[in-house]
């Protein structure tokens, strides 16, 4: 993931172009940054759409807490709902259908941390933290949205290649992975294991999309599928 982008792919650009005539490096002032991922890239695409994808919000719109009180995720606006799952059926790289849930929240960080809680909650609290674990190389964010809440029922224990404890764990498996876009299963494969697929990156735009993914626990997010990440909707 590149931090920057245009500034990253203009120093590109500069090295493709003077490579025709001598070999080069990139200039002391370009600075590439691995660390985090900023999908501006988008924004073109999205200018020349116009008004095509402009949406308008009415002043008696949205009033009530409850979007849609029915349903498992009440503040979840019915259109959004359908969308989305419409959106899941074109691409094909989700099972989408009724009987499964759609919940939304503010990035799929949040959905994350909401995740761990609902894994680990039935756990006795008097006893060890649940694992929570993911194969190296990982997200650099996983250890620090698991333990920035300081929850008492689950913390970070590092890598599922070493993980070697007995008894209930978490796995996270990102696939396709971040940061190297392999295509990844999980590695601990052990009784008691609760796993949460990541899979910001299942879109065409960055993967093969080979088939429909059917897990319980999928995340997605509007930022790697859209572009839009101060929308913050996972």
């Amino acid at each position: 993931m590149v931090v920057g982008f245009e500034k990253a792919v203009s120093a590109t650009k500069s090295v493709v172009t003077s490579a025709k005539k001598a070999p080069t490096t990139l200039s002391s002032d370009r600075v590439i940054n691995f660390a985090r991922g900023d999908p501006t890239m988008y924004e073109s695409y999205w200018r020349q759409m116009g008004e095509k994808c402009t949406i308008v919000i009415s002043g008696h719109n949205l009033m009530s807490y409850f979007s849609n009180a029915g349903h498992f995720c009440w503040f979840l606006m019915p259109e959004l709902d359908r969308a989305i799952r419409r959106l899941h059926c074109v691409v094909g790289n989700a099972v989408v259908d009724d009987d499964r849930y759609v919940v939304v929240g503010n990035g799929s960080t949040q959905l994350f941390q909401a995740v761990l809680y609902a894994l680990s909650s039935s756990y006795d609290p008097d006893t060890e933290p649940l694992s929570v674990v993911a194969a190296a190389p990982f997200y650099s964010s996983y250890p620090e949205e698991t333990e920035f809440l300081r929850s008492g029922l689950y913390k970070w224990a590092g890598d599922a290649y070493s993980f070697d404890k007995d008894g209930a764990y978490i796995e996270v498996v990102t696939s396709p992975n971040n940061p190297d876009g392999a295509i990844r299963e999980a590695v601990v494969n052990r009784d008691g294991g609760k796993l949460i697929h990541d899979l910001a990156y299942y879109w065409p735009q960055y993967t093969p999309i080979t088939g429909k993914a059917d897990n319980d626990i999928m995340l997605f997010t509007f930022s790697k599928a859209t572009g839009h990440a101060g929308s913050r909707i996972g």
